[in-house]
């Protein structure tokens, strides 16, 4: 039986290179780093930060082997989740040097899907990467079982963007549906998802 469990930042610069693989494709981070050679250095640094800054309360779930890795953000209700001062500069500081004047429209799309994401509380699946060598093996569908049987057991919903159209179907499979789409760029299309927990038979 395949173990799915909460990993730490002990797994760090692993996670980071799953995620790297993950979405070297992916039309998201295509449009955002647009130069072909250097995108992997690109989203070494992206996963590398975010992992240095997760939001409190937040967890990484996946499976022993190290194939896939989900990142759920906790519920917040209506509040804002700004980064922390110093953060949110070194954010900057980084988007600047890998993107120089690329850099102030990709931030403001970015804040775009921040803007969309629903007021009331909800677990927000920020990332969920499997590694090439290890898609189509159902390992995404076990990695998200825990925080959907979790959020059904609390009754409350999850959330995520789906930045690429062929994962949709995926998502849908584990209760997701589209709660809109939009556009960044005029070529990347968002579909935002959102699963309502399912309540416990009688």
């Amino acid at each position: 039986m395949l173990d799915i469990v909460r990993m730490g930042l002990e797994r760090r610069d692993r996670i980071a290179a799953i995620w790297v693989a993950a979405f070297e494709h992916d039309p998201l981070m295509g449009w955002i780093f647009p130069g072909e050679p250097a995108r992997l250095e690109s989203l070494r640094r992206w996963w590398g930060f975010t992992l240095d800054h997760l939001l409190p309360g937040s967890e990484l779930h996946g499976t022993r082997t190290d194939g896939c890795v989900a990142y759920w953000q906790p519920p917040r209700g209506d509040e804002a989740l700004p980064m922390a001062q110093d953060a949110g500069a070194e954010f900057v500081t980084m988007m600047n040097e890998l993107l120089g004047e690329l850099a102030p429209s990709r931030m403001e799309a970015l804040g775009r899907m921040h803007q969309a994401r629903p007021s009331d509380p909800h677990w927000y699946l920020a990332v969920l990467g499997t590694s090439p060598e290890q898609q189509s093996k159902g390992l995404g569908g076990r990695v998200l079982a825990p925080m959907l049987e979790r959020c059904d057991r609390i009754g409350l919903p999850a959330y995520l963007e789906s930045s690429n159209p062929a994962n949709v179907g995926f998502y849908r499979r584990h209760g997701f549906e589209p709660s809109g789409r939009f556009t960044l760029g005029g070529q990347v299309l968002i579909t935002p998802m959102i699963r309502e927990p399912i309540p416990p038979r009688a």
